[in-house]
């Protein structure tokens, strides 16, 4: 008999989980704040009513919410969250994983690479050897994570970006879709190119 999951969000982004979580699990529904639609069963604030009778599958949502929705995991014991990692995924035998994490297909995560709680990794990346990615960040879509490479907590990689080799990104960073980091960034930043860094007012 399967286990029993609940999916943190809907959306496309929900539907994908749903899609994924089903070959292994039964997915008895989805908790979102704000969307509207078929196997919705409440709101995130529900997430005690279902404590020891479902396992949960994170999703950050889009970045202006990772905030709000980080505060209302941290109220759940992250015993109660699932690693949801897709069989067209390749992780290494040397890779560390934290509890709460998605890995959507076609995603590689290397040797010795350190991945936190509650992170949240697209479709088609590389996480290259000795990567540090922190809790609750988030990778878009086909991003290449060079070696040694630390991102911290709550950060939001765009679409496309390249991190180059031992870059460090500070916490509350957001890299733009196909930018190539070259160079480490501060925390509460946001990094459009090597020539145009902006303050992060999102936190």
């Amino acid at each position: 008999m399967k286990d029993k999951v609940v999916i943190l969000t809907y959306g496309g982004t929900g539907r994908e989980l749903g899609e994924i979580a089903s070959e292994q699990y039964t997915v008895i529904g989805f908790l979102d704040d704000v969307k509207h639609g078929e196997g919705i069963i409440g709101k995130l604030e529900d997430m005690s009513n279902f404590d020891g009778k479902v396992k949960f599958i994170s999703g950050l949502g889009s970045y202006r919410s990772m905030m709000q929705r980080r505060r209302k995991l941290e109220k759940v014991e992250l015993s109660s969250f699932i690693n949801l990692i897709s069989s067209d995924a390749k992780i290494y035998k040397t890779a560390v994983l934290g509890q709460g994490i998605v890995i959507f297909p076609q995603t590689i995560v290397s040797s010795n690479a350190k991945i936190g709680d509650h992170v949240f990794i697209y479709h088609n990346c590389v996480i290259s050897h000795d990567v540090i990615v922190k809790d609750y960040s988030m990778i878009s879509n086909s991003v290449c994570v060079s070696g040694g490479v630390k991102i911290g907590e709550n950060c939001y990689i765009g679409a496309g970006s390249t991190i180059l080799e031992g870059v460090s990104i500070g916490d509350n960073c957001i890299i733009a879709a196909g930018a190539t980091v070259l160079n480490d960034v501060e925390e509460n930043k946001i990094y459009i190119s090597n020539y145009e860094i902006k303050e992060n007012k999102y936190n």
